[in-house]
């Protein structure tokens, strides 16, 4: 099934498909994984595109046949918790798979993008601020855990994560 996915970077104009993509996504998938309180303050956060990850060029949609955004990820050298990272660190970004799509190598081809990608532009690690959840993919994907964390969504809003990364 995978061969019928397109990746591409994405653009500004995704911005209403990949939100709909994380509003189908991040509900059910995180949902086994997260106390119900921390999802009721979360989600209205993390499931709006960002504007400046669709315009980085470094961050990719996966699209069917039909053309639909069945997923998103990518990598920038910001980091979603601090800012600017260390020389040659980039951090995986907002990555998401349709749950229709999930064990069909959407994920898997969107992160070989954003490691291909992060060695092009000259990375030597990336980090990934991973949801419980999605830990085992990342471990596969040759991410080691550094330890878990929670991050500051908002004031007075906390979403626990672990932090991973692998070297390039």
């Amino acid at each position: 099934m995978s061969s019928e996915i397109h990746i591409r970077p994405a653009r500004p104009a995704d911005r209403s498909a990949v939100t709909q993509l994380f509003r189908r996504a991040y509900p059910p998938l995180l949902a086994p994984d997260y106390d119900p309180g921390v999802l009721r303050a979360a989600l209205p956060l993390i499931t709006t595109a960002q504007p400046a990850l669709l315009d980085c060029g470094t961050y990719f949609v996966a699209e069917d046949a039909a053309g639909r955004v069945v997923g998103a990820g990518g990598w920038t050298d910001v980091s979603p918790a601090r800012g600017v990272g260390a020389e040659r660190q980039g951090h995986v970004r907002h990555v998401a798979t349709d749950p229709g799509r999930l064990r069909q190598g959407v994920a898997r081809r969107l992160v070989e993008t954003s490691l291909a990608s992060a060695r092009e532009f000259g990375m030597e690690r990336l980090h990934c601020m991973s949801t419980r959840t999605a830990q085992s993919f990342y471990h596969a994907m040759g991410f080691k855990p550094v330890g878990e964390i929670e991050l500051t969504l908002a004031p007075g809003v906390y979403f626990p994560a672990v932090q991973m990364q692998r070297g390039l």
